[in-house]
């Protein structure tokens, strides 16, 4: 990209863009599919471990009001290498302690990373998305989505043969260098002078007050909570509930993921189609109703039919999978038309409010696993996706406006 030109998206800018998103996806869901495994290390109930996971929110939340004055001031390309970095050296910390109090603070130091790391790869892919008057992002939500399944297919392969801790160690390692090389060969398509991109400047913390779009951020949480609380509890649900062994317990946040992927390489076809409206509403229905049918069915069946019961868990999670796959990308599109072209801002807002929000439910659901089970917060999350049959009229009425 020696003669780059930021009206046109190369070949090559699209492959390392891709990739990008693609590591990310791998980096940051790499323990959701070894959770019982973190839960070991840590010798607690489910209570306490579903608080623990949430607390990477806290991280969030904090990077998030000042992440988007970060990368404004220091740039994509140097936000995505502190991002990198920092989440490939607390993913590794986690899997090596043994202290909830040590996994605590590395939780949240570790929302953090992903947070910064996030606005930054969101931030730089809408703008260029812009430049090149082009739609991209998408494809790369896609690329992010193929990454969590491939982790999750590793963890498939090698959860009963390799510990955790040399599982990820090896993983972030690989994943920070190959990561370090896409950014350098991306460079050329990061803004020389990032701060004097007004149209792209991020929020201040007191901005948050008064630009929330409450109907927004409300959808938003709907439309994302089920795929927070799979990457929590599916692989325990499985292994505790279902009594799958750990190697094939990992196959339902597997299957999860293949819908995901399937919905995001389609999202562009879909909307030359039906309006954002439409499959906002038919996410949350597919989702919300196909999830929940087939996850308790599994558990009706499974003592006397342990075979089938696993099967219908398993397209239980693919639907869950298809009908989030379309709702952040199209959400975040809505939050950039919303936000006047600054779209670092929309994302830096509206991931705040959801950070907020999701922290609070996390807590709420996995103490709720402790008391009840894991299938009755998944009925929760599933409820509240159906309620995008009302949300989802935020979304363009017409077809292709993603």
């Amino acid at each position: 990209m020696k003669s780059f030109n930021k009206a046109t998206y190369l070949k090559s800018e699209q492959r390392y863009l891709s990739l990008i998103f693609f590591l990310f996806g791998i980096a940051i869901m790499s323990l959701a599919p070894r959770t019982p495994d973190l839960k070991a290390n840590l010798n607690i109930n489910n209570g306490t471990f579903g608080s623990l996971l949430g607390s990477a929110s806290i991280g969030s939340i904090i990077m998030l009001l000042i992440g988007g004055q970060i990368v404004h001031r220091i740039g994509s390309k140097r936000s995505l290498q502190i991002g990198s970095t920092a989440v490939a050296i607390v993913y590794t910390g986690l899997v090596h302690t043994s202290s909830p109090v040590l996994f605590l603070i590395l939780n949240i130091l570790a929302g953090a990373s992903i947070s910064i790391y996030h606005i930054a790869t969101s931030g730089h892919s809408l703008h260029r998305q812009d430049e090149v008057g082009a739609v991209i992002v998408p494809k790369l939500h896609g690329a992010w989505a193929v990454g969590a399944m491939s982790t999750s297919a590793i963890a498939f392969l090698i959860s009963n043969l390799v510990s955790i801790a040399t599982h990820i160690t090896i993983l972030m390692l690989v994943v920070w260098l190959l990561t370090q090389i896409c950014i350098n060969k991306l460079a050329p398509t990061f803004a020389e002078n990032p701060t004097s991109d007004d149209d792209y400047q991020a929020t201040s913390i007191t901005q948050f007050k008064f630009k929330i779009n409450w109907f927004l951020s409300l959808g938003f949480f709907c439309a994302t909570v089920l795929e927070f609380t799979i990457a929590d509890w599916a692989t325990l649900f499985g292994k505790e509930e279902l009594g799958m062994n750990s190697s094939v317990a990992t196959l339902c946040y597997l299957t999860c993921l293949i819908g995901l992927i399937v919905g995001r390489y389609s999202i562009g076809w879909a909307l030359n189609h039906q309006s954002e409206q439409f499959w906002i509403k038919t996410g949350g229905l597919v989702g919300g109703i196909g999830f929940t049918a087939m996850a308790t069915s599994s558990l009706l069946l499974v003592d006397s039919s342990r075979n089938l019961a696993f099967a219908l868990a398993f397209i239980g999670f693919f639907l869950a999978g298809l009908g989030c796959s379309a709702l952040a990308p199209i959400f975040f599109s809505i939050a950039g038309r919303f936000s006047n072209g600054k779209n670092a801002l929309a994302v830096a807002q509206l991931s705040f409010i959801n950070a907020v929000i999701m922290f609070i439910s996390r807590l709420v659901l996995a103490w709720i696993v402790e008391l009840t089970s894991i299938t009755i917060a998944f009925v929760i999350a599933s409820c509240a996706m159906l309620s995008l049959v009302y949300f989802g009229r935020i979304g363009a009425s017409s077809r292709a406006n993603i």
